[in-house]
């Protein structure tokens, strides 16, 4: 099946992308590697078989995202039309789920057009914990058209924490302040963003 999990062999995990796989083919070099979990990157056989951890394994579903990307499990969806946007949770090939309001929901029923990637559970676990802060408390829900931009070094996110009002700038979204487990309310450090009217 086609799957990503990350690597369980090089010194910083890695998302590796391809054809799951539990016995692996013979290495071009000879060596025999173990029964285990490994993704096959396909070319030459044998010759792009990593090794991952199998509790960070997410199946290829059939969806794509508006730039044509494909959609994983676990997978953080961020909805977004002309009316509204909300955050949905790919739960399996076929399910999705609304984590503003917890409607479950079927994957095709979402237009490709809609949906953006943003971002996994496995590498932002504290992320409906978050949102959902938000919600319980009447807060506005943050518009984060990506979770991780540390590919630029430009700072574009400013978070505020709700507990003790201490304020960090980054590139990565961060659910909870490490000082004091208060929760962090996002905002752009520019302020020039398309506003939205957040609908549960």
């Amino acid at each position: 099946m086609k799957a990503k999990a990350k690597s369980s062999n090089t010194p910083c995990p890695i998302w590796i992308y391809g054809e799951y796989i539990t016995t692996p083919p013979k290495h071009p070099s000879g060596e025999v590697q173990t029964e285990g979990h490994y993704i096959d990157k396909g070319g030459y056989l044998g010759a792009n078989v990593y090794g991952v951890s199998a509790d960070t394994l997410c199946r290829q579903t059939a969806a794509v995202d508006k730039r044509k990307y494909d959609v994983y499990e676990n997978d953080i969806l961020l909805y977004e039309t002309e009316e509204k946007i909300g955050y949905f949770i790919v739960q399996d090939i076929e399910t999705t789920v609304d984590i503003i309001n917890g409607e479950i929901l079927d994957l095709e029923a979402l237009q490709a057009e809609d949906i953006r990637i943003i971002g996994n559970l496995i590498d932002y676990p504290e992320f409906i914990e978050g949102m959902r802060y938000h919600v319980e408390n009447g807060l506005d829900v943050p518009y984060l058209p990506v979770l991780d931009v540390m590919k630029t070094p430009v700072s574009f996110l400013k978070m505020t924490c709700l507990k003790c009002g201490h304020i960090t700038l980054g590139s990565c979204y961060t659910a909870k302040h490490k000082g004091c487990g208060g929760y962090f309310t996002t905002e752009f450090t520019t302020k020039i963003y398309r506003e939205k009217n957040i609908e549960g």
